[in-house]
């Protein structure tokens, strides 16, 4: 069955310029939007330091001091930056054969949606520069769980508590199991193989732990926290017991994205004299809503918070969008249209989250010109992706993730680096337990036996198509989940999915259960679907009722 526009629509669908789902990925529309002469950026401003919640040696309190740099426009001017550190030499080059990785990670971004082809600069400085993967996506649409697979190169059901109701952990992430740290975390094994680590911003939604973990040299995160005046446990070194520094003393208020910014430009200058090769992960909170009741949105920098600033955008009328799909999952069966305030408020966080992003653009140029100019970026792989995707209407849900479709599975993912051709595209499948295998491949490091991931770095210096052709994707409900009016996840909207993807297939197999009474699967699935993708990109039809049984392995 095919879904339908809801009858009569509540809203008149607008026309945008967009280009459709390919069977290799996802073709986008390049903006060159300028932000208002009003919101040009201005030069560094030092302030005084950040509130710090324990006491520190004289030694943590200067560094206090140093990353609390801030700026009255965009927080990472390059240009000021230059001149306050011209003289500074390489960062952690100096006999190194290991390659520099610097990998940004944003926060509910979206590409198929087109939220990922506004940021210009990140595409021309990392994209255009290396390797656009074409098949990047997600094993589970959720926080916690989907940085926790990409930061220790494993399964979901490998890491995951024993119990839907187990204490502790994140999301159902077994975060404070210690082999997360001790034997799974990324930081232990780039640590061992001679890197200095630094890790800078969002790490896990919750249970993060106030001291550095085993293997980081310098640690700056939260889990996401607010946008203004933002707080983050700190510790400067190994060894130096870890506080909460609050960031609140800007001139105006601090904006998160700026500090982490800052934060890892002042690591690079403090580690000179380090002969290592560095691993900085810097991890940012756009463009997540800042949660809350009623109609949540992101928060941009207040310099960029001008409602004059992308107007008129708005996130594309996809075929799925306000859909009646009666022979979906319940979840998506069962949603009313929206109505016409509901669609205006997720335009409106639409245009929030563009906002939000111009600052995530600020930091990538800023910290891609600093490795330009100390001589090092030819010499670093620079990766940009998401934790997963989003949606604006798609099935009725007026925002939100944590669904089995590619609006929330697939995900931008850029790399540059030695041996990288330019401006190419790899349609190889990729997935997030593949990143720390194919990060630590590309540093001549061997896969680490706890890793589930694949490493994939021979396809990217060779410009070769390889890898599996079949991907799992895996997701714990996460309770009732309202926004925007619309229930968005529950309980049984726990699912199990197969992806097909080779040169023949674009399929999807998807088997829904409940958390709460099968939490590993052992008892028949309550609901299934099934699309393929090449010929029904928007995944309307539901094909599992008159497949073939042999397909499905009945």
């Amino acid at each position: 069955m095919r879904c339908a526009a809801a009858s009569p629509p509540p809203l008149q669908s607008v026309p945008c310029a967009w280009s459709a789902l390919s069977t290799a990925g996802t073709s986008l529309p390049r903006r060159q939007i300028t932000p208002p002469p009003q919101h040009a950026r201005s030069s560094f401003v030092t302030i005084e330091a950040p509130k710090v919640s324990a006491p520190q040696s004289a030694a943590t309190s200067a560094m206090s001091r140093a990353i609390t740099k801030s700026a009255l426009g965009s927080v990472l001017l390059v240009a000021a930056a230059a001149a306050a550190r011209a003289t500074a030499p390489a960062v952690g080059t100096r006999g190194a054969a290991k390659p520099n990785v610097l990998l940004v990670l944003a926060d509910d971004l979206d590409l198929t949606l087109t939220s990922s082809s506004y940021l210009n600069r990140t595409r021309a400085l990392v994209g255009d520069q290396g390797v656009e993967l074409t098949n990047a996506f997600v094993h589970t649409p959720i926080c916690c769980p989907s940085r926790a697979q990409l930061m220790t190169g494993r399964f979901f059901h490998n890491i995951k508590v024993d119990a839907f109701d187990a204490p502790g952990g994140c999301m159902h992430v077994a975060s404070d199991d210690p082999a997360f740290y001790s034997d799974w975390h990324f930081a232990g094994h780039f640590a061992a193989a001679g890197y200095a680590v630094g890790l800078f911003g969002k790490h896990l939604n919750n249970d993060n732990p106030v001291d550095a973990p085993p293997g980081v040299d310098r640690w700056l995160v939260n889990g996401g926290g607010d946008y203004l005046d933002p707080s983050f446990s700190w510790a400067p070194a190994p060894g130096v017991g870890g506080s909460t520094a609050t960031f609140d003393n800007c001139t105006g208020p601090c904006y998160s994205t700026s500090v982490i910014g800052n934060a890892t430009l002042q690591w690079w200058d403090d580690r000179d004299a380090d002969p290592r090769p560095f691993f900085a992960y810097v991890a940012v909170k756009a463009p997540h809503i800042q949660d809350g009741d009623g109609w949540p949105v992101a928060i941009p920098a207040p310099w960029y918070n001008d409602s004059a600033i992308y107007a008129s955008e708005a996130p594309p009328r996809t075929p799925n969008w306000n859909a009646s799909c009666p022979d979906h999952h319940w979840l998506v069966s069962s949603q009313p249209p929206m109505t016409a305030e509901q669609a205006d408020r997720s335009d409106e966080l639409f245009r929030t989250r563009l906002r939000s992003l111009i600052s995530v653009d600020d930091l990538v140029e800023a910290l891609v010109s600093d490795l330009d100019r100390r001589g090092v970026l030819d010499e670093t792989f620079v990766l940009f992706t998401s934790d997963h995707g989003f949606q604006f209407g798609q099935f009725r849900m007026p925002e939100g993730k944590w669904n089995v479709y590619d609006h929330d599975l697939r995900v931008p993912f850029f790399i540059r680096g030695p041996g990288l051709a330019p401006g190419s595209t790899n349609p190889t499948p990729l997935t997030h337990v593949d990143v720390m295998p194919t990060l630590l491949g590309l540093a001549g490091v061997a896969t680490p036996a706890s890793m589930d991931g694949a490493d994939l770095s021979s396809f990217l210096l060779n410009g070769e198509t390889g890898g599996r052709a079949t991907l799992l994707m895996e997701y714990v409900g996460a309770g009732t989940v309202v926004r925007y009016e619309h229930a968005e996840d529950a309980t049984n909207n726990t699912f199990r999915a197969v992806r097909v993807l080779d040169a023949d297939r674009d399929l999807k197999y998807v088997e829904f259960t409940s958390s709460e009474a099968d939490w590993n699967f052992t008892a028949p699935p309550q609901e299934y679907e099934l699309f393929d993708l090449s010929t029904d990109p928007y995944e309307l039809i539901n094909l599992y009722a008159a497949a073939d049984p042999s397909l499905l392995g009945r």
